[in-house]
């Protein structure tokens, strides 16, 4: 379609040129030939032909001298008006055509440099797309990933929350099969060696003075059965401490605190202020529990002179504080080593009363475990 549209172009030069010329052989001086010559010159831009001005411009030139030489020849001008005339006309037209020129090789820069620009936005758009996609991808594999750790955490949680559940029961039942051993090793297998004992003082009441020796090992028997009475009777209470159920916890505590001073040979005070109002039972094993797990970690590892158990009831929690005078450790290794493992334990029987654990140990000096259970908190 181009072809065809600038197909009468170089035939309209043609017939320009040679108008203008056979124009110019009639016409004295050539006035204002030089720039219809121009316009011919410009004329031959819009050719396809990016040579077409200068060859214009060229055969212009040659046909301005030759108007000037063949044309008529006014005696009243002079001739160096002429020869400016037709400088002039040649000056127009090349300036034209330098112009065209460099206004062609112009738009051939900005052609090739619109070109460029286009490869480079169209690289720019491929490696954007790729970045994109790219892009894209990652998201949708992050938001799967956290989608699944979301999952992972749910599941995770739920099993902590099931493995609690089941820590929770299990102490239970292990409360209640130690109370039910207690009650059994008191009631019935303590009560039969009483019976064991009470029967041989009869026997050996019973036997002739001759019988000496058989007198002697009856009381043997009856000493080795009143020891084995008592060796019951303290395992039934480590099992489960009868006097929790029967006289309360301040009372439990009391004695647990003695019976420690006695064994471990060191000074045991038990401080209640003020004294808490009834607590439910499982608060009570709870707490007698931790003190109990205390006082066994104070005469195992503290090496100490002194021990102060508090017991004391606030506004809104009961507390119990376990303080010694002992060598003291490093709380930051503390996940490490066997007392760990009992505060782990702690920490799980607080969980079944909502309350809290919190100790403070330096090195040589002493050991402070402070617990706290929430009146709002305690479950009947």
């Amino acid at each position: 379609m181009t072809g065809k549209h600038n197909s009468w172009i170089l035939p309209g030069i043609v017939g320009l040129t040679c108008g203008l010329f056979a124009l110019d052989l009639f016409m004295p001086l050539g006035v204002a030939i030089g720039a219809l010559y121009a316009g011919i010159v410009l004329l031959a831009s819009f050719s396809p032909n990016p040579r077409l001005p200068l060859l214009t411009a060229a055969c212009a030139t040659g046909l301005l001298i030759l108007g000037a030489v063949a044309g008529p020849r006014v005696s009243s001008i002079p001739l160096w008006v002429g020869v400016t005339n037709a400088s002039l006309g040649l000056v127009v037209v090349w300036i034209s055509a330098v112009l065209l020129r460099q206004r062609h090789h112009a738009e051939i820069r900005l052609r090739q440099a619109k070109d460029e620009l286009e490869a480079r936005v169209a690289a720019r758009t491929r490696e954007l797309a790729d970045v994109n996609h790219t892009l894209l991808r990652e998201i949708s594999e992050h938001v799967e990933t956290e989608e699944s750790l979301r999952a992972s955490e749910h599941d995770l949680a739920t099993s902590r929350q099931e493995l609690r559940d089941l820590a929770a029961r299990l102490l239970t039942v292990q409360e209640e099969e130690r109370r039910r051993i207690s009650r059994d090793l008191h009631d019935d297998i303590n009560q039969r060696l009483a019976m064991l004992v009470v029967q041989a003082e009869s026997l050996e009441s019973s036997l002739p003075p001759s019988a000496s020796d058989c007198s002697k090992e009856l009381r043997s028997i009856q000493d080795r059965l009143t020891e084995l009475s008592d060796d019951v009777r303290h395992l039934a209470y480590q099992f489960h401490p009868s006097i929790l159920d029967d006289l309360g916890l301040t009372v439990a505590l009391q004695r647990l605190v003695d019976e420690c001073a006695t064994r471990a040979n060191l000074q045991g005070t038990f401080e209640v202020s003020p004294a808490p109002p009834t607590v439910p039972q499982t608060v009570s094993t709870c707490l007698y529990r931790i003190a109990q797990e205390s006082l066994a970690n104070v005469m195992k590892h503290a090496r100490a002179n002194k021990v102060i158990v508090s017991l004391a009831s606030t506004a809104d929690a009961i507390t119990l504080t376990v303080q010694d005078d002992g060598v003291g450790f490093d709380t930051q290794q503390l996940a490490n080593s066997h007392r760990g493992l009992g505060l782990i334990s702690m920490a799980e029987r607080l969980r079944l009363v909502r309350g809290t654990v919190t100790i403070d140990s330096i090195p040589h000096q002493g050991t402070r475990l402070y617990i706290k259970v929430p009146h709002a908190e305690v479950p009947v």
